[in-house]
């Protein structure tokens, strides 16, 4: 890795990584390892932009509310430090593909990688630890907030009780989770984007239709300090899919197209994001809910919106969840194809979720209690240095807002609920 004569600085993307890494070519060759086979830069905006969308997007009016204008600036800073957070984990991949030969191929634990090399064994261990947490735990929420969107859905034909819902819906799940890397599940991320965009628009006109019926402006409330807190809480969570980011790139074909690929996933993230949360509080101010649905009115296209939410939860819960399974099986060195041993693995992974699911139905309170940066040794700048930690300072100042809000609904008066199998009336409210 020396510096000789002859050999250049990797380039990637058209942008030096001058400013993270000084590694070279053995060959000293210019350019990016590529694969034969893998996903391009629009199917992994695919996956950047439908992961991230989805349960965040409805509580955004209600934010808004919350800290009044001061939203703006506090979500353009979290998508923009978020997007910026992905892009370096994209950088630090690079870089270890460069260094280290064995990472040139298919990769089923990238993140913990990154920690391994940065900092020894202990480092992976730390950063498993934090993504099985993590991972799950969304998984476990995704799936009670698309039981409970189905159940509000079919109450009006039918009625089955929540617990059941978590059930089914688990089950249904099943067959999907077998399926390996995102290279094989395209079509779920697509699903995603597509059912949560269409939802918003129908969301959208309902909301405009409520606006020009307005006589004079909704009324509003003056924001408080905690009140904003709790809003930069949701602005994080709204942004903060970035844990599952190592596992698209790593299915990329040109895996130094992943900075333009999540630049061009944030942009499409804030043209959902912006026209809901400013309309949808513009239109209702202080008398919004915590869940735009609840508060639009009853018809057709708010039934629609909510199957759409459905379906985009039921495809993110096999996106999410993916980085965590692939990892676990190359513990267990379970071939990377098809087969009886992945088929038990990701069951087991199912039946762990719903089993949590139907014991803790308010699991979403107690998830954002649990949030959490390795980097190789390397050269930047001063004011890079300070920007980064910047991110750091905020996102220790978000986890704990959200820990504050979390220890707040956990403590709060009827909020312990009995498991669904004791109970199977339970419900996450």
């Amino acid at each position: 890795m020396s510096g000789e004569k002859g050999k250049k600085v990797i380039n990637t993307n058209g942008h030096s990584l001058k400013a993270f890494s000084t590694f070279q070519y053995d060959d000293g060759e210019t350019g990016s390892i590529t694969k034969k086979h893998g996903m391009g830069m629009f199917v992994t905006i695919l996956f950047i932009a439908g992961e991230n969308a989805g349960a965040g997007i409805l509580a955004l009016p209600y934010a808004l509310y919350q800290a009044g204008w001061w939203s703006l600036p506090l979500m353009a800073m979290c998508a923009f430090d978020a997007g910026i957070s992905g892009i370096l984990i994209g950088k630090c991949w690079l870089i270890l593909e460069e260094r280290w030969s064995e990472f040139r191929g298919d990769c089923r634990y990238p993140y913990p990688a990154i920690g391994k090399m940065a900092y020894g064994n202990w480092m992976r261990g730390v950063v498993t630890a934090c993504l099985q947490i993590c991972l799950f735990g969304a998984s476990t929420v995704i799936l009670l907030i698309c039981a409970e969107l189905i159940s509000q859905f079919c109450k009006s034909y039918f009625h089955l009780p929540f617990g059941l819902w978590i059930l089914i819906i688990g089950l249904c799940l099943c067959p999907f989770m077998w399926l390996g890397s995102p290279g094989e599940m395209w079509f779920a991320a697509a699903a995603a984007l597509a059912t949560t965009s269409v939802a918003v628009v129908l969301i959208l006109i309902d909301v405009a239709k409520d606006y020009e019926d307005l006589t004079t402006s909704a009324p509003v409330t003056k924001p408080t300090l905690t009140a904003i807190s709790l809003a930069f809480g949701t602005f994080l969570f709204s942004f903060g899919g970035t844990a599952a980011f190592p596992t698209f790139q790593n299915d990329m074909k040109d895996k130094s197209k992943f900075t333009m690929s999540v630049i061009i996933g944030f942009v499409a993230l804030l043209a959902l994001y912006l026209p809901t949360a400013i309309l949808g509080y513009l239109t209702y101010g202080n008398t919004v809910k915590n869940n735009i649905i609840s508060t639009i009115p009853d018809g057709i296209k708010k039934s629609a919106a909510i199957l759409l939410l459905s379906c985009h939860l039921f495809f993110a819960f096999v996106i999410v969840i993916n980085g965590a399974v692939q990892e676990i099986e190359s513990k267990l060195k379970i071939p990377n194809a098809f087969g009886w041993k992945r088929v038990t693995v990701r069951t087991l992974s199912t039946i762990f979720v719903i089993f949590i699911g139907e014991t803790i139905p308010r699991f979403g309170k107690y998830l954002i209690l649990w949030e959490v940066h390795p980097s190789p040794c390397l050269k930047v700048s001063v004011w890079e240095k300070i920007y980064y930690y910047k991110i750091i300072i905020v996102g220790v100042i978000g986890g704990i807002s959200c820990s504050y809000s979390a220890m707040q609904a956990i403590v709060a008066p009827g909020a312990f609920s009995l498991p669904c199998y004791i109970d199977f009336n339970c419900s996450n409210e």
